[in-house]
């Protein structure tokens, strides 16, 4: 029988491996190793791609060794192209280099720590359940009532000869629905539209079927709700940082603010960014999300003024709708904001009910300054960078030290903490608590905030393994 898990590390690694070797394999894990050790072997065996072929998931041991062991690249790469899920642990901490950055790209990691074995061990057991592997019932047992963990049942990779209540049937049914409702939105986390290194993409191992943006052929063509819209990235005329700040701040504002409306869906904006600048067309767009209008415009400022202009278009016939032009000064850029959702609310509901034309007018802080540092930070949050990361933090301190009730960068604090492990920058232990914190705060100050009840999910989803919770955040 072929063995499920493969490991892949740098013979300097070898007593640890072997120790964590015997942990999984007690577990009821199968696991496969090259038992000379990668720098050991006389050449890049036969058996080692084969091994490779037949597994569902490659362990990667990360260590300073590793990630300079060229087999190990070769290993990391094969496993990749055969789309064989990838799971990294890290031996200690260590940055990932740039040969290994596309392949782990937003792969959440486990940390195997010397001294903290143990612990590394039962996230491993209870990660290798949720990918599929074959675990014992014990092992998955102990896992899930390990400390700072909430048990939800058996893992879905119980041993065929064990008997399968229908109670654990229906926990395989309920995680595949889960994942298949959060993974896009787990997606839209991680697939920021500034990125500046080779991390742009996640690894096809891991994303498999869920690439957004491409456009569908002409003979798969359907006919788009128009009750399903998106806010398009805006257009900015100039080139100043200011504008880019308030073109960002306008399409999050104008998605966050039409998305409590009944009868209307909106696509998540971090969905919409992939599409900034894009050649494709309206039809395409509108396909490629399943949205039947799309939003779109422009933002241009001056050393006073404002000024946008907007326009909705059918993605079913390309046809434009209503459009209008905005301006104000930059001191009423809020209230522009607030009026121009107001009015485009109209246009696609055709008439407000007393409570919507309160939420849209209401304003999530009466502070410009508090705001425009929260664009700020949103925006270097989503360079994806670990320099982006510092500076949104920074951002996002200031706005709530400007107004401590502005629930907005609260949740933009949660959603930076939150991705720190996912990109090697901080291990889960170390912010994962700042990052749940933040999101519940953020809540606590706005319950209506769906980015916020958006941040918390996803803390529970890739931290916590709280999958009840989480899906009902995400709804």
């Amino acid at each position: 029988m072929s063995a499920e898990v493969f490991i892949s590390y740098a013979s300097e690694d070898r007593s640890r491996i072997l120790g964590l070797v015997d942990r999984l394999r007690e577990a009821g894990v199968s696991v496969w190793i090259d038992q000379m050790g990668i720098e050991g072997a006389t050449m890049w065996t036969q058996e080692i791609v084969e091994a490779i072929d037949n597994c569902k998931v490659l362990i990667l041991a990360i260590s300073p060794c590793s990630t300079e062991s060229e087999n190990v690249v070769k290993e990391l790469a094969l496993a990749s192209e055969r789309r064989k899920k990838i799971l990294p642990v890290c031996l200690e901490s260590s940055g990932i280099p740039k040969s290994m950055e596309y392949q782990l790209a937003g792969i959440q990691r486990v940390d195997y720590f010397l001294n903290q074995e143990g612990q590394g061990v039962q996230a491993m057991i209870r990660s290798l359940g949720k990918l599929g592997v074959v675990v014992s019932n014990e092992a998955i047992e102990e896992a899930a009532n390990a400390p700072g963990f909430v048990s939800h049942g058996q893992s879905h990779s119980t041993r065929p000869t064990e008997a399968k209540s229908a109670s654990a049937l229906w926990i395989k049914i309920g995680l595949a629905i889960v994942c298949v409702s959060v993974l896009s939105i787990g997606m839209f986390l991680l697939g920021g539209s500034g990125r500046e290194t080779s991390t742009r993409g996640t690894s096809l191992s891991q994303a498999e079927g869920n690439t957004v943006g491409e456009s569908e052929p002409v003979d798969k063509l359907v006919k788009l709700n128009s009750n399903r819209v998106v806010v398009l990235p805006f257009k900015t005329i100039g080139t100043s940082g200011e504008t880019a700040d308030l073109g960002y701040g306008l399409v999050s504002t104008l998605t966050s603010k039409l998305q409590p409306l009944q009868s209307l869906t909106v696509i998540a904006k971090e969905s919409a960014l992939k599409f900034k600048d894009s050649d494709q067309s309206p039809r395409e767009i509108g396909q490629a999300l399943n949205a039947g209008t799309i939003v779109t415009g422009e933002i241009q400022t001056s050393r006073e003024k404002v000024q946008v202009n907007i326009q909705l278009i059918d993605a079913n016939t390309e046809d434009l709708g209503w459009g209008s032009t905005f301006m104000k000064s930059k001191d009423e850029f809020l209230d522009l904001q607030n009026e121009i959702a107001t009015k485009l609310a109209s246009e696609l509901k055709g008439e407000l009910d007393a409570a919507e034309a309160r939420q849209l007018a209401q304003k999530a802080t009466e502070n410009p300054e508090a705001h425009v540092e929260y664009q700020k930070g949103r925006r270097e949050w989503n360079k994806r960078t670990e320099e982006g990361f510092k500076n949104a933090i920074k951002h996002f301190e200031k706005a709530i030290f400007l107004d401590a009730s502005y629930a907005n960068p609260y949740a933009g604090l949660a959603d930076t903490y939150s991705l720190l492990p996912a990109y090697y920058l901080k291990t889960g232990m170390e912010v994962m608590p700042k990052a749940k914190s933040n999101a519940e705060k953020a809540i606590q100050l706005n319950p209506k905030l769906a980015e916020a009840y958006t941040s918390l999910a996803w803390i529970q989803m890739t931290f916590e393994y709280d999958w009840l919770e989480s899906e009902k955040n995400y709804k």
